[in-house]
């Protein structure tokens, strides 16, 4: 809980010179500043006890609201977590059964289709995971 005064300016040269201003005053307090609440107490003498009251449902409010976003973040980082890992083993599958089947075809005297299957099932294994590699980087 805090107060934020931000300044933003912005200067155009077009012909003429002309200066924008814009100033931001940000008051996260939960209570109204002193002087608010003297005069509010003049109005009604009981209205310090009702503003402690709905403080306090506020700084609960705003501590579930901070828990349950940690919850969804760390849902999504499980969920994120268990999706890579399933990829990776799928496709550690998928290239040892294209190496499997290349040895087949080598064993089965088709020595030329054999190591070219294995060649470009190591190349195209490859270049998925520096491709991807290259996905991650760009994104952040």
């Amino acid at each position: 809980m805090t107060k934020i005064a931000k300044q933003n300016k912005a200067h155009i040269k077009d012909n003429r010179i002309s200066t924008i201003e814009q100033n931001t005053v940000v008051d996260d307090y939960l209570l109204p500043s002193t002087d608010d609440l003297i005069r509010l107490k003049e109005l009604d003498p009981n209205i310090i006890e009702w503003i402690k009251h709905r403080s306090e449902i506020e700084q609960d409010a705003r501590i579930r609201f901070n828990d349950n976003r940690i919850k969804i973040a760390l849902k999504d980082l499980t969920s994120t977590f268990w999706i890579n890992l399933i990829c990776i083993l799928f496709a550690f599958i998928i290239i040892i059964s294209g190496i499997l089947f290349s040895y087949v075809m080598i064993k089965n005297d088709m020595k030329t289709e054999g190591t070219v299957f294995a060649g470009a099932t190591i190349v195209i294994a490859a270049s998925l995971f520096l491709r991807r590699g290259r996905q991650n980087k760009q994104k952040k």
